[in-house]
């Protein structure tokens, strides 16, 4: 029987499809997502054609898929499985069908910027999470991509984060924020270094990282 086929439209990575570049910044995400996720719970949000949530079930997680398109969805259960390691539902990322603290980690990578209900997003992030629950999230640094821009240049975002804003956001349902940082950009002349990977998020005048990854620990309330 034929599996599941899926067209590249440029919206979401399709392995196979994607530009080699684009594929191994995906892949470089989830490598290093892995290594928090391993032996946990974990809900991928956004999961796109399941590539990382099978990655990450490799790895030794039990792994949750969500994405809102029921044919992503088709194509993650025919190429990754459904089965005890991972598992993938259809859904809204600002509606997840899961009870409160259900996952001792979530991953979300380039959703924030295609929800115009980020901040609704976020905090569905939070309410699933287990208390001490880690998020990794990433996003495109609005200032390497559209600094002067009043929409994004790219059809599929709806908007795109200053790294001070990113920060701000994830600061009303998360502590311990740390950023890293993808694909560093030299502002002069825009060229790009890949080599590196998920490494020490960079901001100044001269050079950016072109995606911010964040690592961030639930907050909870505190008890008397």
């Amino acid at each position: 029987m034929a599996r599941v086929d899926i067209e590249f439209t440029g919206e979401r990575l399709v392995p196979g499809k994607t530009n080699p570049d684009v594929h191994k910044e995906h892949i470089d995400r989830y490598m290093f997502a892995a290594g928090m996720a391993a032996g946990k719970t974990v809900l991928d949000v956004a999961c796109g054609t399941g590539y990382g949530a099978g990655l990450m079930a490799e790895g030794g997680a039990a792994v949750t898929g969500v994405d809102m398109s029921l044919e992503a969805v088709r194509y993650a259960r025919d190429w990754f499985g459904d089965n005890g390691c991972v598992t993938f539902v259809c859904a809204d990322a600002v509606h997840l069908p899961f009870p409160d603290r259900s996952f001792q980690v979530v991953i979300s990578f380039e959703t924030l910027e295609h929800i115009r209900a980020y901040r609704q997003f976020l905090a569905e992030c939070r309410r699933v999470l287990a208390d001490e629950g880690v998020l990794v999230c990433s996003t495109p640094n609005r200032r390497v991509f559209s600094p002067s821009m009043a929409r994004p240049l790219n059809p599929f975002h709806v908007k795109e984060f200053w790294p001070d804003e990113f920060r701000r956001l994830l600061g009303r349902h998360f502590r311990s924020i740390q950023f890293y940082g993808q694909c560093d950009v030299n502002l002069a002349d825009h060229s790009v270094e890949r080599t590196h990977g998920v490494r020490r998020f960079i901001d100044d005048n001269e050079t950016s990282s072109a995606y911010i990854i964040a690592v961030a620990r639930k907050k909870t309330a505190r008890r008397s």
